[in-house]
């Protein structure tokens, strides 16, 4: 199994780089269906991904179950993030852009 530090690398990493594109997608008009559907995708992933990993190893703990859904919920919440500057501060900066 993998340690926990190899877990957090790989959701920092998830979480900035969704956040870098879903800052860049908030320069468009209807940002907001990109990032729900990037939102579905990986709140799919985080119930479809433990069941493989229960199906596989039945005996697994709660702190195992919930560090390998680590990556998912940091695409989750970068996923938000960006969606709530989209709305809060890219109003503005599509304008400018526009004009």
């Amino acid at each position: 199994m993998y340690q926990l530090n190899d877990y957090l690398s790989y959701s920092i990493a998830v979480f900035l780089i969704v956040l870098v594109s879903g800052l860049i997608v908030n320069l468009l008009e209807k940002h907001f269906i990109f990032q729900l559907l990037g939102i579905v995708f990986f709140f799919m992933y985080t119930i479809l991904k433990p069941i493989g990993i229960i199906t596989n190893n039945f005996d697994i703990s709660f702190k195992e179950f919930y560090i390998s859904s680590l990556p998912m919920l940091a695409g989750i919440a970068a996923c938000l993030i960006s969606m709530f500057l989209g709305f809060l501060a890219f109003p503005s900066i599509r304008k400018k852009l526009k004009d």
